[in-house]
């Protein structure tokens, strides 16, 4: 499985880099995943890739439910995930919701990170999840 995201601005704080980081590496021993930042998401897309939004609005999903979404979608036509972090108008086959409040662009990245993890620990009954 592939995980791409994509956020439309530019993080700059050390420490949601530094998390972004750890979370790569871990999620390697599972997954191909990547970073983009980029003001032209659009062109970041393919039309093979199953697109996520963050979006308050969104439905939201448990942990459990996570994993298995990510996990029905790897043994489907659909092994490519795209998650996007942003304002732009991208259609998505799923609007995933965080929480329904306004959260900070550096926290949500560092919470689909760490959430993308988990999802991967609870597939794979290792230790991490409660």
């Amino acid at each position: 499985m592939k995980i791409r995201i994509i956020n439309t601005e530019k993080i700059k704080d050390k420490y949601v880099k530094d998390a972004v980081q750890e979370y790569t590496k871990r999620l390697s021993a599972y997954c191909k995943i990547e970073y983009v930042e980029t003001k032209n998401p659009a062109k970041e897309i393919s039309d093979k890739t199953y697109v996520i939004k963050l979006n308050k609005n969104g439905e939201q999903l448990s942990s459990e439910q996570l994993a298995e979404k990510i996990e029905q979608l790897g043994v489907s036509s659909k092994s490519h995930i795209t998650i996007f972090l942003g304002d732009d108008d991208i259609e998505a086959d799923f609007e995933l919701s965080i929480s329904k409040m306004d959260i900070d662009i550096n926290i949500l990245l560092i919470i689909i990170c760490e959430q993308i993890y988990r999802a991967y620990r609870i597939i794979n009954n290792a230790p991490y999840h409660k």
